[in-house]
């Protein structure tokens, strides 16, 4: 096991100890289970907005029409 130093501001240190404290454990448990658990947390990326990723100019022109159409929708419209 490697022992390294780790520098936190005093309020998220006391937030670690308190969370330390909740679950029984003490802060080098607490440091490895979070990171043992963060690759977990991660949303998993959608699949279709994926496809857009790299070109976000598309996905501005789609929302925009998108935009368009719903406003042109007769429900959508203001009665006066």
């Amino acid at each position: 096991m490697e022992k390294i130093e780790l520098q936190l501001d005093a309020k998220i240190l006391e937030k670690a100890i308190a969370l330390a404290k909740s679950r029984h454990c003490d802060l080098s448990e607490l440091i490895a289970y979070a990171i043992e658990q963060l690759p977990v947390a991660e949303p998993t990326k959608d699949r279709l907005l994926g496809l857009f990723a790299d070109d976000p100019e598309s996905v501005d022109e789609m929302l925009e029409e998108v935009m368009k159409d719903r406003a042109a929708h007769p429900l959508n419209q203001r009665f006066g």
